[in-house]
């Protein structure tokens, strides 16, 4: 499971164990090992036990932009069960859960829980209509070497470069902080220095994004937020393209597409923002 957490925040994860859908003790301490995408521990320990099945962790805090893997590892049921959430260390969200509950009127019958999930869905719809992300987030890559000074990262708004290794080998602060960026997600190395020739033979963990989202982005998207919580609620049929009212008024329904929400006044936002990644020719 995905979970985002804005940086240099506290946070609890939680994580529950059941053998055929029924919440089940693990026999024994459960283990909880925190990594960063290259390997190195951030934060490992013993998970707590709240309740039947049910066992939590706090994560220490993060202060820069990361991704974390978070393995709970026990034995359950009779054997060793490990589990993976991924937390993504974010320099900010759409938009906050208290102000869309307040806004749209979302009933305490919500969970907080339930509606993260959402909003991350919403956050992840927009960012691949859009082509584009709105808030900071950080990424661990592999690439090809061009050969020449420029590297294509197709992200834009890269912000920040912050390691880079080349066939395993680390680079030293200097060189890594004399690497160009730009909005269109371009690396340029300074002087007629290359990015070595050859075939995932380089890692770059950069940070990219917006600073924070548009208004009427922040806003769209609490549009689509309420929309996807009252999927089930509609009384329309999941294959309709259009439908009929008692008083013989006909329908037509904006449908969804890969580059469309299906809501008029969202998609209207999204397409403003549509940036396309650009080719880079090396």
């Amino acid at each position: 499971m995905l979970i985002r957490v804005l940086k240099t925040s506290k946070v609890t994860l939680s994580h529950t164990f059941t053998v055929d859908e029924m919440l089940t003790d693990a026999a024994g301490a459960v283990t909880v090992t925190v990594k960063r995408l290259d390997g190195t521990d951030a934060g490992s320990g013993t998970a707590s036990h709240d309740s039947l099945g049910t066992y939590s962790f706090a994560l220490t805090p993060a202060a820069v932009l990361d991704t974390w893997t978070v393995d709970w590892s026990g034995s359950v049921g009779g054997a060793t069960v490990i589990a993976r959430d991924v937390v993504e260390i974010c320099g900010d969200f759409l938009f906050g859960l208290s102000e869309a509950r307040t806004e749209l009127s979302i009933p305490a019958t919500v969970s907080t829980a339930n509606l993260a999930r959402r909003r991350i869905e919403v956050e992840q719809e927009a960012e691949n209509i859009c082509q584009v992300g709105f808030v900071p987030r950080f990424e661990r890559r592999t690439f090809n070497g061009s050969g020449t000074d420029m590297l294509g990262t197709h992200r834009r708004y890269v912000r920040a470069v912050r390691a880079v290794s080349v066939a395993g080998v680390p680079w030293a602060a200097p060189d890594v902080a004399a690497v160009g960026v730009s909005d269109h997600g371009v690396l340029t190395r300074p002087s007629a220095l290359i990015w070595p020739l050859g075939v995932s033979n380089i890692i770059v963990e950069y940070e990219y994004r917006m600073d924070m989202p548009p208004e009427e982005v922040r806003t769209a998207g609490k549009v689509r937020l309420r929309s996807v919580l009252g999927r089930a609620k509609s009384g329309v049929p999941d294959r309709a393209l259009s439908f009929s009212v008692a008083d013989g008024g006909v329908y037509r329904l904006s449908t969804p597409s890969r580059q469309r929400t299906g809501i008029p006044d969202v998609d209207g936002v999204y397409e403003r923002y549509f940036r396309p990644p650009r080719a880079v020719f090396a």
